[in-house]
């Protein structure tokens, strides 16, 4: 479904949903780009289900996170763990992309019930690559929603800012480190109301 990024429309769709899906997720990487996009892996993924009706995160039931075992390139480069935190023995004992991402499906909302949200659009397109990687049919939610662009609009920010950037300019303190899939799902919840004007 094509999202028109208007106060009106994104009311509208919370209305017709009962759960925002903020989705982050974290891919192996180098400091020289020496493994191409479409050999990224993912290594972790949070997802966090949030009432529409009021957009509060209400526990830790509401939320999904898993480490995953990269498979093609399973050492993690020191960039890597110094980017994101994550250790070189959490992504080793981590299950493989297709055990974890068929409990991630298994979690999620019934179809059409959730509206599915990222900080940017970059999330999608690595969990389908990695879902092309492994052998499994294109995931493609219903609805989808780019946070950054909508934070743009209703902020009238421009150019679009990262998210540790809309945190600052919102007066909005960050919890824990960036660049792990946990506390940027977490911290993306705190701007929804920035987003949705609440």
């Amino acid at each position: 479904m094509e999202v028109t990024y208007t106060l009106d429309a994104l009311t509208q769709l919370l209305i017709n949903h009962d759960y925002l899906v903020v989705i982050d997720i974290e891919h192996i990487c180098t400091s020289d780009g020496a493994i191409i996009p479409i050999d990224r892996e993912i290594i972790e993924i949070t997802a966090i289900a949030v009432p529409t009706k009021d957009l509060t995160f209400i526990s830790e039931g509401n939320e999904f996170s898993s480490f995953v075992r990269p498979e093609k390139y399973p050492i993690l480069s020191d960039f890597c763990v110094e980017l994101t935190g994550i250790s070189q023995s959490e992504v080793m004992t981590a299950r493989n992309f297709s055990q974890v991402f068929t409990d991630f499906k298994k979690w999620l909302p019934r179809e059409n019930s959730y509206i599915f949200s990222s900080w940017g659009s970059y999330d999608l397109i690595q969990i389908n690559l990695d879902c092309t990687n492994h052998q499994l049919d294109e995931f493609i939610p219903s609805t989808v929603i780019n946070l950054k662009k909508a934070f743009s609009k209703a902020q009238q920010v421009k150019p679009q800012v990262g998210l540790k950037r809309a945190l600052a300019m919102s007066g909005i303190d960050i919890e824990g480190t960036q660049h792990r899939a946990i506390y940027d799902a977490r911290n993306t919840v705190k701007l929804l109301p920035k987003i949705f004007r609440l």
